[in-house]
């Protein structure tokens, strides 16, 4: 298949998009009728009725069937490309069709996609039609535990101090906060206990084996902190695994997901009902986030961008570089 046709002529066409659009607005302001502009310009009339009502998907300089998704949609999801990858969230291909996937279930949009994720086709065009690229980012990150080099962290922290520099934010501790989450598996199996030489050993938890637990904390760099996210594993929070009345955070927050890990509509819901409302009036405010860059959904990119969030992705690793070093 062809995936990079370039029109030879415009043959089959006799208006241009000036025309179009020339005979659109004369159509709206109630100057002529479709059927007369139509006959003026030489558009079909079907094609001149549908752009008068809206129903053309894709504002574009090209000609061709309307897209999956409409003009809007795809501008919003360029620019919130564009938005993480100078937060350091940079995405890669498969990522972006996750992403899209989930935008698309969510929104229970109809497209041609097979089981509503896009294919190599689309992705193609929507870099085309949007000026996007494949590059291999430059490296901010650090290296494996076992081949850390301490050095390398002072890249990221002159990207760190100019961006608070940038936001104004170099004596407002109270608009720097910290995502970062951390799981917990109460799997006995890895667990350790003393007994009798030789014999098998057992031990009685709580809950069934192998179950993973995510917690998500926030806190600014003056100190105060935002009601935390736990997540379990199961398709539904049972009460007993709630903290007793009266000794739980203020506002704390549960969920559950499939695996007990972090999924981007819990961390959309938090973002947006719970941590984007515990913090200050004042703006901007910086996040920097410990997490994958697939936590952070189209609709987590225009609710930061909504509420003057900027969110600073933090490399990989940097806790064992800090052990390794200390």
């Amino acid at each position: 298949m062809v995936r990079n046709y370039i029109r030879k002529s415009q043959r089959g066409y006799g208006y241009s998009k000036e025309d179009l659009r020339t005979a659109v607005n004369i159509v709206k302001s109630g100057q002529m009728s479709i059927y007369r502009a139509s006959l003026m310009y030489h558009i079909p009339k079907n094609t001149l009725s549908d752009h008068v009502k809206g129903r053309r998907g894709q504002k574009s300089s090209t000609y061709g069937r309307r897209t999956d998704l409409s003009f809007e949609e795809e501008t919003c999801l360029a620019d919130c490309i564009r938005c993480m990858e100078k937060w350091g969230f940079g995405l890669t291909r498969k990522e972006l069709l996750g992403i899209v996937e989930d935008y698309v279930k969510t929104n229970k949009i109809k497209t041609q996609f097979k089981n509503d994720k896009p294919g190599e086709d689309w992705f193609l065009n929507f870099k085309r039609r949007h000026k996007l690229s494949i590059k291999t980012p430059q490296s901010v990150e650090f290296a494996r535990k076992k081949n850390v080099v301490p050095f390398l962290v002072y890249q990221y922290f002159d990207l760190l101090e100019n961006t608070i520099k940038e936001l104004g934010l170099e004596d407002k501790p109270s608009q720097i906060w910290n995502l970062d989450e951390s799981s917990f598996c109460s799997d006995p199996s890895k667990t350790k206990i003393v007994g009798q030489r030789g014999l098998p050993a057992t031990r009685t938890t709580s809950g069934p084996g192998k179950q993973n637990t995510t917690v998500l904390m926030c806190c600014s760099a003056s100190g105060e902190k935002a009601p935390p996210l736990i997540i379990f594993k199961g398709k539904h929070v049972w009460d007993q695994w709630l903290a007793p009345p009266g000794s739980e955070f203020p506002e704390m927050t549960y969920a559950a997901t499939a695996n007990g890990w972090m999924e981007s509509t819990v961390f959309k819901n938090y973002f947006e009902k719970s941590f984007v409302k515990c913090l200050p009036p004042e703006r901007p405010v910086l996040v920097i986030y410990d997490g994958h860059a697939t936590h952070l959904s189209v609709e987590v990119v225009r609710i930061a961008i909504d509420n003057q969030i900027t969110i600073l992705k933090l490399p990989p690793h940097i806790y064992q570089l800090y052990f390794t070093t200390t």
